[in-house]
């Protein structure tokens, strides 16, 4: 005959298993997204920030600062050169930023890069041109733009591709990135870097189902060097999937090339202050669903001092470049004695002239619609008044 201790104690023992192997599930599935900070951040809806950086023998060749919202699944791709001009503690002297850059521990120099954009940058993908190589071929190729054709020898390699879509494999990728061209401006290279970056996040969310498997993280760990672990990674991957890809907002680094110990350094303006206010202002409108983005509406100015202060125009066109404007021309004013700085709205859009206001803290807004579209090609004139201290209204 069973006794009622005996019942109890076999109850007391299975509500002890259940409760040991519920304990270890729970802790499993902590640890689980402990570790994933890529998940953590997209359950808060938070910016995800990612560096790319391609390095060629020590040697920084890009980086480039990748932005995605969860929330509304806008991104931007933020260029950082290597010859930025900044003040280096270690070293005790102003140098170029990629002067600490270290392709096996790239720690001090992400360091220097979020104290420039004033955000935390917190995960890297760095690849040598052999692992970028690697990468795209993982990834099945990664098709690009080409507006015109290109034919150039660049470092004793060939490089020929024909005008419009074209699929990159591996090498030609390695050669794409590697090439140096005399005859192309700093603002082409920057561009034609950022267009790869924006080709290969469009191929890395197609190809997410395969990225995601298991058997595929080998080959992907000896393509990168970064400090996503698996399932982070794995996550960041299925954001890319959702990323509005063709809206990406592109922005770089606006300054004065200056020459400093025998090297031309690339100081920004404003000491950096109006990089980092633009920074803000990306990270607001990826955050924001009914705001579109300075770059998604394509806002065109045209600037005039109406003050004696010489040069204000040009400089202020800068301001504007920073925040993603087009500035179609600057130029003086009729008048050189403006008291109040006055924008304008061409086109009839208050929330095209709203937002040219808000770069520079404006609050003097009129609407002048012209009956012919051929007055003027801007959509907001800005007319710079005493008040305007070069970056802001007073």
């Amino acid at each position: 005959m069973k006794t009622k201790a005996g019942f109890f104690n076999r109850g007391a023992l299975f509500l002890l298993i259940i409760a040991f192997f519920s304990a270890g599930t729970g802790v499993f599935l902590y640890f689980q997204i402990r570790t994933d900070s890529v998940t953590s951040l997209i359950t808060e809806e938070r910016t995800i920030a990612v560096q790319f950086i391609l390095q060629d023998g020590g040697s920084l060749r890009f980086s480039e600062i990748f932005l995605y919202n969860p929330r509304t699944s806008k991104g931007a791709v933020i260029d950082i050169p290597g010859n930025l001009g900044t003040l280096i503690g270690s070293l005790n002297r102003y140098d170029r930023i990629d002067a600490v850059f270290d392709p096996e521990d790239p720690r001090d120099f992400i360091s220097l890069v979020d104290g420039f954009m004033g955000m935390d940058v917190p995960f890297y993908c760095v690849f040598s041109l052999d692992q970028i190589e690697r990468f795209v071929d993982i990834l099945g190729g990664v098709e690009i733009f080409v507006a015109n054709s290109m034919e150039k020898d660049s470092q004793g390699n060939k490089i020929l591709l024909p005008a419009g879509n074209v699929i990159l494999d591996g090498g030609k990728a390695r050669l794409y990135l590697s090439l140096i061209d005399p005859e192309e401006t700093e603002l082409d290279r920057i561009g034609r870097i950022q267009k790869f970056v924006q080709a290969m996040l469009k191929k890395v969310g197609e190809s997410t189902a395969f990225l995601s498997h298991e058997t595929v993280a080998p080959f992907l760990k000896s393509a990168m060097q970064t400090n996503l672990n698996d399932p982070a990674f794995r996550a960041l991957c299925r954001e890319v999937a959702k990323l509005d890809i063709d809206r990406i907002i592109f922005q770089r680094v606006l300054g004065n090339i200056r020459t400093v110990d025998s090297q031309p350094l690339l100081f920004p303006h404003q000491e950096g202050q109006l990089f980092r206010d633009s920074v803000r202002q990306i990270n607001s409108n990826l955050s924001s669903v009914e705001i579109r983005s300075i770059g998604e509406i394509a806002i065109s100015i045209e600037i005039r001092n109406g003050t004696r202060t010489s040069g204000l125009a040009r400089r202020t066109r800068e301001v504007f470049q920073s925040f993603g404007f087009e500035v179609v021309s600057f130029s003086n004013a009729e008048q050189d004695d403006v008291e109040k700085t006055l924008i304008i709205d061409r086109r009839g859009n208050p929330e095209t002239a709203s937002r040219t206001a808000d770069v520079i803290r404006c609050t003097n807004i009129v609407t002048e619609v012209s009956g012919s579209a051929d007055t003027t090609a801007a959509d907001v004139t800005v007319i710079l008044g005493k008040d305007f201290d070069g970056r802001y209204c007073k």
